[in-house]
């Protein structure tokens, strides 16, 4: 059991990382554009205008937006934080979800080369392990 909640917390704390340092990065080097989404007001960051052809600025908004929050890294934090709490009371989600995990960032790892998110593939067989080990025998 204690086995099983080391892999699920080493899992986790590594999404949390991964979440964590983009959007930390995402502040540093566009952090400029997204205090312009306070003075435009926040719906400039991905204007939902239909049938018009988007400015530069708003497509370079867009690209601001999808690179911070709304990136994979809010959800990876969440997940993080999820599971180090579910390993904190010795639950053990279904391989469901390691799967799911190794799954989404083998994508986001072969369409974004050169990227950390083999980290997210090694958190998620590290889920998949604990799923695993926590199977009563």
């Amino acid at each position: 059991m204690m086995a099983t909640k080391v892999l699920q917390r080493i899992g986790a704390a590594i999404l949390i990382t991964l979440g964590v340092g983009h959007l930390i990065l995402s502040i540093i080097f566009k952090g400029p554009k997204m205090l312009d989404w306070v003075t435009q007001g926040l719906w400039a960051a991905v204007p939902l205008k239909v049938g018009t052809q988007p400015s530069i600025e708003a497509l370079q908004n867009a690209a601001v937006f999808w690179a911070s929050i709304g990136s994979f890294a809010i959800p990876s934090i969440l997940l993080g934080v999820l599971q180090w709490t579910l390993a904190g009371r010795g639950i053990t989600p279904g391989s469901w979800l390691g799967w799911a995990v190794t799954v989404w960032f083998a994508l986001l790892t072969l369409l974004l080369v050169p990227s950390p998110g083999i980290l997210g593939v090694i958190a998620g067989i590290l889920f998949l392990i604990a799923t695993r080990q926590a199977r009563p025998t």
